[in-house]
């Protein structure tokens, strides 16, 4: 019953993700979730508390915290490059092409 359950809301994602004002909404919360979970997959793993990495980047325990909810959305490159090196770690950015949508002329 619960593949079956799993295989109806595939088919209903599959069928949002066709409109491309969905898909592009949709991707950008997968973005955030996923630099969320990162840091604080990245935090844990160095064996630091969120009050220990904000010393070490010369910020706030509540930043790191905000920095690590999927919710939030409002990034700076410059904090987050210094949690990152506070957790022992690396910032990589990788920018991929979308799918064509236009062509250019």
């Amino acid at each position: 019953m619960k593949a079956k359950a799993v295989r109806a809301g595939k088919g209903w994602l599959d069928r949002k993700l066709a409109s491309p004002k969905f898909r592009k909404g949709f991707e950008e919360e997968v973005q955030k979730l996923a630099i969320g979970e990162q840091l604080s997959r990245l935090r844990q793993e160095a064996g630091l508390t969120q009050a220990q990495v904000a010393q070490r980047a010369k910020t706030t325990a509540s930043a790191i915290s905000r920095y690590e909810n999927a919710a939030y959305d409002r990034y700076e490159l410059r904090t987050l490059q210094r949690i990152v090196l506070a957790c022992g770690g690396r910032l990589d950015i990788n920018m991929e092409p979308g799918p064509k949508t236009h062509r250019a002329a």
